[in-house]
């Protein structure tokens, strides 16, 4: 088994990682293939939003190769980004108020489960996030 000669961190954008100064110079220096490493990270990250910043942590060993771990941050961090506001009418007796709501898309909660928790099934980790959700008093819509 190979042992890390190197350990790189560093703050990526989700599927926008380029072969271009700063993370070019940065792994170009240590001998790895930078647009290998640009393209891999690209795809791992490709059903996230392009907003989302990501700490990675790339091990560089020996040989020239690599691989590389995200750290990712907590579900109340990713829900905080992916929330909106929406507005419903609320009738109470015999009036009509507007109510300002936190939402967020069945879409964003299927993409956030597949991201965090790749290992589980769907159904489960979609399970895990709606006690969050619920907690945070977020609606899915």
């Amino acid at each position: 088994m190979l042992e890390a000669k190197f350990i790189k961190k560093c703050y990526l954008m989700s599927h926008n990682a380029e072969p271009i100064p700063p993370l070019g110079t940065i792994l170009g220096n240590l001998g790895v293939n930078t647009m290998k490493f640009c393209e891999e990270f690209n795809f791992f990250t490709k059903n996230l939003p392009n907003y989302f910043l990501l700490a990675v942590s790339i091990s560089i060993y020996d040989n020239k190769s690599f691989t590389f771990k995200i750290c990712y941050s907590s579900i109340g961090f990713f829900l905080n980004l992916l929330k909106f506001e929406k507005t419903i009418n609320v009738k109470q007796h015999d009036r009509i108020n507007n109510k300002i709501i936190s939402c967020i898309t069945k879409k964003d909660l299927i993409q956030l489960a597949l991201f965090k928790y790749p290992e589980y099934k769907l159904y489960k980790s979609i399970y895990i996030i709606c006690g969050s959700i619920k907690s945070i008093g977020i609606i899915i819509i």
